[in-house]
Order: C-alpha cells, then sequence, then structure tokens
C-alpha cells in the first residue's frame, strides 16, 4: 500500500512539472509572436513640386502643369506604401480636401485641365488668383499610422471652362504667310473661351488675307468694311487687305446655324 501511495506521488508530481513547462513555452512563444509585429514609423515623405506657379488656360489644357515627386516614406519594415496626393485651399488645413490616389508611385504631373479642376472643384473662383496647399499621405494600411508630408503651396488663376469649336480657324494669304502652296500656311488663332471667339496677337504684312476652316478651302470667310469697328463675313467672301504693317489682334467670331454649319461671321483687327 506504501509502495502504491509513493506511486502515485510521484506520477502527480511528474505531470505537474511537465505543464507548468508547456505553460512557459507557450508564454515565451507568445512573447517572440508579439516581438515580430512591433512596428516603428521613421521617416514622413519628403515632397518636391516642379513650380510653385502655374498657368491655366483652356488652350493649353492637356499641357503639363506641374510635377510632384516625393522621396519614399521610411516605416522602419519592408511593406507596400500607398501615396496620395491632397490638395485644399491655403490655410485650409485639409479639412475638406480633394485627393488623388498614386498607388505605389513616387511621382505624379498634373495637366492644367486637371489642375484647373482641382482650383474650381475647392469652390475658388475663375479669373481670380488663389493659393492651394498640398502634401502627399503616405500609408500601409491600419499596421501603422499614416504619414504626412510637409506642405507645398502652389498659386494659379483657374479658368471657366467652355466648350472649344470642334473647327479650327486660319488666316492665310500674303498678309500672313501667303497663300498655302508648298511652303506657305495657314496662321491658326487659337479659341478664346472669354471672347468665344478666336483671338490671336501677331504681325501681319500689307496685303490681302481670308480665313478658312480645318486649313481647306471648302469652308471660307471674306468681306469688306473697316476692320478695326468691325466687318461682317460671308461664306467665298472677297478678299480683305492690311494696308500697313505691323503687329495687331486679330479677333474672329464665326456665326453657325442650328445645325452647327457655317452661316458667316465677324472680324476685328486692331493694333
Amino acid at each position: 500500500m506504501v509502495l502504491f501511495l509513493f506511486l502515485n506521488f510521484m506520477k502527480n508530481w511528474f505531470l505537474n512539472i511537465a505543464a507548468s513547462a508547456v505553460v512557459l513555452l507557450s508564454f515565451t512563444a507568445c512573447e517572440k509572436d508579439e516581438t515580430k509585429v512591433t512596428i516603428a514609423t521613421a521617416g514622413a515623405p519628403v515632397l518636391t513640386a516642379s513650380a510653385t506657379t502655374a498657368t491655366l488656360s483652356q488652350p493649353m489644357a492637356n499641357d503639363n502643369a506641374v510635377k510632384y515627386t516625393w522621396a519614399p516614406a521610411n516605416f522602419g519594415f519592408a511593406a507596400a506604401t500607398t501615396y496620395t496626393l491632397q490638395f485644399d485651399k491655403k490655410g485650409g488645413n485639409f479639412s475638406k480636401p480633394i485627393s488623388i490616389n498614386a498607388g505605389s508611385a513616387t511621382t505624379r504631373t498634373l495637366r492644367v485641365t486637371e489642375l484647373n479642376d482641382i482650383f474650381i472643384n475647392l469652390g475658388l473662383p475663375a479669373d481670380a488668383a488663389a493659393q492651394v496647399d498640398v502634401r502627399v499621405l503616405a500609408s500601409v494600411g491600419t499596421t501603422a499610422p499614416t504619414q504626412a508630408s510637409a506642405v507645398s503651396t502652389i498659386a494659379a488663376t483657374p479658368y471657366d471652362f467652355c466648350a472649344i469649336p470642334k473647327d479650327s480657324w486660319g488666316l492665310v494669304g500674303p498678309a500672313g504667310d501667303g497663300w498655302p502652296g508648298a511652303t506657305a500656311t495657314d496662321i491658326v488663332l487659337p479659341y478664346d473661351c472669354k471672347a468665344r471667339a478666336y483671338v490671336l496677337r501677331m504681325p501681319l504684312n500689307a496685303g490681302p488675307f481670308k480665313f478658312r476652316a480645318n486649313k481647306d478651302w471648302g469652308t471660307n470667310l471674306g468681306g469688306a468694311g473697316n476692320l478695326t469697328s468691325g466687318v461682317p463675313l460671308t461664306l467665298n467672301g472677297s478678299d480683305l487687305t492690311i494696308a500697313t504693317a505691323g503687329t495687331y489682334t486679330v479677333k474672329l467670331v464665326v456665326a453657325v446655324d442650328a445645325a452647327d454649319k457655317v452661316t458667316g461671321g465677324t472680324l476685328t483687327v486692331t493694333p
């Protein structure tokens, strides 16, 4: 009986020691696992802008306005980082920003039309100079706090969008580059949304000229009268004339009907 009690005591003692060892090993393993997921933030992205001012106009809509580049953020460990450019009114503290997701890229170029849309969508009025704050955010999801770069500022005067007519119009004739041929060509006038007209300031020679659409004689405008006070133009009208060579502002208003077909127009040429 004594031997039986001794053996039973030794069995229970051994089982208790084994269970304690398992608990100790489990606790040690947990501590190691927790150490592995510890994340230290080390450095925010550094934002650089190619310009602090931009010229915005609808004829330049597809031109590049500004390029933003940033040095990658450092979260203290290797991770897939997502970057977001944010824009807000000057001093707005990014309370209601406009955001552009740049993905994993470390550069983003904005075209004139994109930057103009940002200014307008922030509630900044067209034709009034304004400033916008810019920053880049770096994120690796929920495993670490989002990091923000220092703020950059860009100044510009946004424009009010208007639909550009489908036709291009050019001045042709000796008053310009000559009648179209082997070397001479049309001097194309850009469309001015404010004036709702094709406008260009250019040097002109003394001599005749006309206007034609899309570098083709199928649709052309001419007429006669006092250029400085405005000349009514008609389809296939007569040649116009510059009396004295000089630099002039040419303003061409083209009239169209309900079917968008050209019916005539008005021309003003002023020194």
